[in-house]
């Protein structure tokens, strides 16, 4: 692959806008390194964790003499580690997502993925990526080096979206390695499977970390714009129909809400971040909200 064709889906523009921001969720990592973000350990950092007894072994210096002098009582003041976070970039490479021709779905939800990897690798952070191909599976494990971005980048643009929907099995974490505690983040139309994608992203959550959803659903899928008899065709299953579009709307459009209040309920209950993508919007900008709405603890948001 050309240089040229490597970045098109994090151009310029998009690396420029993105240059300045972090990601910082509410996460006690399990990194290996210095980092940003708090560990699950605690050490010897400026951010105070706690107070403890003091016990045998303890190292003086860490005596709280102040809460001496009040309680007559040692403590022993802790401090939080700081350290990298390991995140996986999951995204869903079947047929469905191969839609519509001028801007697929898999483009805009690979642009996001690696909008997000340029912040993380920025800061300093551990980033993987799954492919989730039914045929053709691909995992990038983690790692935290600024050339590691191209990897990326190369994986998501060579990739060939086809087949059925696969994210049970790119979601487990024996599979995967997704089970240290981090941030995971899936970009999906979750046509199918999406009970079992939404439970794996929510086991992320039981595990102490974090879990996004990006739910890319075309303009076509929100508005359904046709009119007239057309052939409606599966793009996973082949199976196709002639059907009045005019008379179908009001029901497709029925049916996609319901679908998506589904999704997005079981996502909040879960602890899992939603964010339906606009595609109408450019996917460095999606970046940036997905990043204020973690920051800020915001699990759910409106279609």
């Amino acid at each position: 692959m050309t240089e040229e064709g490597r970045w098109e889906i994090l151009p310029d523009e998009a690396r420029e806008a993105l240059g300045r921001l972090r990601l910082r969720p509410k996460v006690l990592a399990d990194g290996r390194v210095g980092g940003i973000h708090a560990s699950s350990h605690t050490g010897q950092s400026l951010e105070f964790a706690d107070l403890k007894g003091y016990a045998f072994g303890d190292d003086p210096r860490g005596i709280d003499w102040k809460v001496l002098a009040r309680t007559d009582k040692v403590y022993v003041r802790r401090y939080q580690d700081e350290t990298n976070l390991t995140a996986w970039l999951v995204q869903d490479a079947s047929a469905s997502m191969n839609q519509p021709s001028n801007e697929t779905k898999y483009r805009h939800g690979a642009s996001i993925l690696a909008g997000l990897a340029y912040v993380l690798l920025r800061q300093g952070d551990e980033v993987g990526l799954v492919l989730a191909h039914a045929r053709h599976p691909r995992i990038c494990p983690p790692r935290g080096v600024p050339s590691h971005l191209g990897e990326l980048c190369n994986l998501l643009t060579d990739a060939r979206p086809s087949g059925p929907t696969v994210l049970g099995s790119a979601l487990d974490p024996g599979v995967a390695g997704l089970s240290r505690r981090g941030l995971v983040v899936l970009a999906s139309d979750m046509l199918t499977d999406w009970q079992v994608a939404v439970d794996a992203l929510g086991a992320t959550v039981a595990r102490g970390g974090v879990a996004v959803l990006l739910h890319v659903l075309s303009a076509d899928e929100r508005t359904f714009p046709f009119t007239g008899t057309m052939v409606f065709r599966s793009a996973e299953t082949g199976e196709s129909a002639l059907l009045d579009a005019r008379g179908l709307r009001k029901r497709f459009l029925a049916a996609l809400e319901a679908f998506v209040a589904q999704v997005r309920a079981a996502c909040h209950d879960a602890g899992v971040f939603y964010h339906p993508v606009d595609m109408t919007l450019p996917p460095h900008v999606q970046v940036a909200s997905v990043l204020r709405a973690v920051d800020g603890g915001r699990r759910r948001r409106s279609i």
